[in-house]
């Protein structure tokens, strides 16, 4: 992804890892058959050609205030146990080098915005160091819904979650909170409210209870920060195709209000998940709604 500048905020992109998946393992009802009837407009870059499994990619964003330095979720993390996925097992990715020629190093990290407690959007919370795991940028606060880490505790101590997701847990939001890094924040929190520029939380429930992604303003250009709202452009076209998540109904909706929202807008959607460049804007072509990368 090219350097975004939206007014007086600059956003790169952090990447982790590419990847690619079959359909249905990402996306519920989803299918070979049902990708290849969309194959001819999401291209190679899109769907790996043979197999039409869905590509994609793990990245992080870096934003750039004229007051607060930012980063949009975190991935998976290197060094975390993760066996029941084993792509995201003990991973060793050059994630903070990648940071490094953006031109930030950790300690400049302002915030945190965690858009849901997931493991591939905590994971660089914290890196492993002489056995511990210790907050990955000691001077940024963690933001965090409140409703969201709420829920996952509760839904711990009451068992009502598969006990696999209490690994990253304990290795990437514990630690931050006990170390007096997390502040918990309304779904609707606006952490940079200075004329011109507006960045605050933006609900996109469903995907999780309280999973919300990022609105961002400056000067008149803006940009929405999906976050897990939407993992692939297929799905511009299948609405109804979700990731399977807490509430797939409110998911599916919430790519419908996305949809009307953007479609034929300036407003730039920057996604989590899609293959690079990972930026676009969703538009209207021959009565079909698709995205379009930013450099086409």
């Amino acid at each position: 992804m090219k350097t975004q500048v939206f007014g007086d905020i600059r956003v790169d992109s952090i990447p982790e890892y590419d990847w690619s998946i079959a359909p249905g393992d990402m996306l519920v009802g989803a299918t070979p058959e049902g990708v290849a009837e969309h194959e001819h407009w999401l291209g190679p870059r899109l769907v790996e050609p043979g197999t039409r499994n869905l590509k994609g990619r793990s990245h992080a964003y870096l934003i750039r205030t004229r007051h607060h330095t930012i980063l949009f979720d975190t991935c998976c993390g290197n060094d975390k146990e993760r066996p029941y996925y084993p792509e995201w097992h003990r991973m060793r990715t050059p994630f903070l080098e990648n940071l490094a020629r953006a031109g930030v190093r950790p300690e400049q990290v302002d915030f945190v915005m965690c858009s849901h407690l997931h493991a591939d959007h905590i994971g660089w919370n914290t890196r492993l160091q002489d056995g511990e795991w210790v907050p990955t940028f000691p001077n940024a606060r963690y933001l965090i819904s409140k409703g969201e880490f709420e829920w996952w505790r509760d839904a711990f101590k009451t068992g009502s979650v598969k006990p696999y997701r209490k690994l990253s847990w304990d290795d990437s939001v514990l630690p931050v909170v006990d170390r007096g890094l997390a502040t918990f924040v309304e779904d609707d929190y606006r952490f940079e409210n200075e004329m011109p520029d507006e960045v605050r939380y933006m609900p996109l429930h469903g995907h999780t209870k309280h999973h919300c992604g990022l609105y961002l303003c400056s000067r008149s250009r803006d940009a929405i920060f999906s976050a897990d709202a939407i993992h692939h452009p297929i799905q511009l076209a299948r609405p109804e195709w979700v990731n399977d998540g807490y509430d797939n109904a409110a998911a599916s909706q919430v790519i419908r209000d996305l949809i009307t929202r953007c479609i034929d807008t300036s407003t730039k959607l920057l996604t989590t998940h899609f293959a690079a460049p990972t930026v676009g804007r969703v538009v209207s072509e021959a009565g079909h709604t698709r995205f379009r990368f930013d450099e086409d």
